[in-house]
């Protein structure tokens, strides 16, 4: 192969060396091109869906971090419109449960942070009765909750 003198010219060194060489130059294998335009996903197959130029529906909506992730693409399903009664009746069922006023015996002081103290006196005086407490709304609520995870710590206690 000889070499070619490249035809002087007022162009810079720089543009020189990013113009395309001849075709009679350059040698392509064509052993098989098909793998040479197929993405390779042994890598990382989600580095596509978080990528900038991206055009999928999908990260077209995550454009500006929106806080909608690639993979919510399904739609949620559609709330049912709830009754004034039916509203009426899940907070009488609240109430009953965990509103009523209690008396409690051999109280015991449990240390709460001041912020979820304050939310649950709001609880307590707007949506219980006269003589509703935090402490008998925090017995009726923990209570609940250990009747509820029961089966569930006498398992973890035995492992």
């Amino acid at each position: 192969m000889t070499a070619k003198k490249s035809p002087s010219t007022t162009a810079s060194k720089s543009t020189e060396l990013t113009n395309a060489p001849d075709v009679s130059e350059s040698k392509v294998s064509t052993i098989k091109p098909q793998i040479i335009m197929q993405p390779d996903n042994s890598i990382n197959s989600t580095t596509a869906v978080n990528s900038v130029n991206s055009t999928t529906p999908a990260n077209t909506d995550n454009l500006f971090d929106n806080e909608q992730t690639a993979t919510d693409t399904t739609e949620p399903p559609k709330q049912q419109r709830i009754s004034k009664q039916q509203r009426k009746s899940d907070y009488a069922d609240f109430k009953a449960a965990y509103l009523t006023p209690a008396k409690l015996e051999k109280r015991h002081p449990v240390n709460i942070e001041d912020s979820v103290w304050a939310k649950l006196e709001r609880i307590a005086r707007i949506l219980g009765d006269r003589d509703t407490t935090v402490g008998s709304y925090i017995n009726a609520v923990l209570l609940e909750h250990l009747n509820l995870y029961a089966d569930d710590i006498e398992i973890w206690r035995k492992l």
